[in-house]
């Protein structure tokens, strides 16, 4: 009898330990898988990211073109461009030229940390409201900003990939509608805006100039929601996984 015991003990103990070497192989198979999905959806996001070579070289070749434009933006976009390009900037500077407070432009400290001269001196800034400026960019700068923004869409890092990646584009869309055959200096200064809109179907405007509200000022409405779609959900990773069929 007891002799039994023992024996069902020891078979039953080492079922339980093989089906806990069983449950920690499953769990490590599925986070080996989990861990491929994840760098393939990775690695797609990084190549969807990247310009390739012969069409960087028309756009820095159309853009070399360019005497200047106006380029309008919000500040936090132009500090990414302009960090992107010359190494450093902070959001409230208007000038590339020094102030010793470094309140309007660098240091001396801060401007020697220039990777290329922006060549912006003061009154090519102009603020405005809401944290939108202009910017007087010259076709050099906008060579410099295209390459180096290039560059950054290689990142590991996939949210600076892809700013950099649209910011790019935005650029890029500009340079594709210059004609070398057209007259010079028909359109330059133009004004290129980098603020992208909602589409139509998400916007109203008032019939009139309500009380504080300009007529041009868009007002968000309602839209049925879109379907949900499918996802694919992976099972909590603290449990067991599932079985395999």
């Amino acid at each position: 009898m007891f002799q039994t015991l023992v024996k069902t003990f020891v078979e039953q103990y080492a079922k339980n330990q093989q089906l806990k070497r069983d449950l920690k192989a499953q769990r490590g198979e599925q986070e080996t898988r989990w861990r491929e999905e994840d760098r393939v959806i990775l690695q797609a996001a990084l190549a969807a990211n990247r310009v390739a070579l012969e069409q960087h070289n028309d756009t820095l070749r159309r853009a070399a073109g360019v005497s200047y434009l106006t380029l309008r933006c919000h500040e936090d976009t132009w500090t990414f461009l302009a960090r992107t390009a010359f190494g450093v900037w902070e959001p409230g500077w208007t000038q590339s030229t020094r102030d010793p407070y470094d309140r309007v432009g660098p240091t001396a400290t801060r401007a020697a940390h220039f990777t290329a001269d922006p060549n912006l001196p003061a009154g090519r800034i102009t603020k405005a409201d809401g944290g939108m400026q202009d910017v007087q960019l010259s076709g050099h700068n906008l060579v410099l900003v295209l390459d180096t923004l290039r560059e950054a869409t290689a990142s590991e890092l996939t949210a600076t990939g892809a700013r950099a990646r649209t910011l790019y584009d935005r650029l890029a869309s500009f340079t594709a509608k210059l004609d070398p055959a057209a007259p010079t200096g028909r359109t330059t200064g133009i004004l290129w805006r980098i603020d992208d809109s909602l589409h139509s179907q998400y916007v109203s405007r008032p019939p009139g100039t309500g009380p504080g509200r300009p007529a041009t000022a868009p007002l968000l409405h309602k839209v049925p929601s879109p379907t949900p779609t499918a996802r694919r959900r992976h099972p909590e990773r603290s449990g067991s996984p599932v079985d395999q069929k």
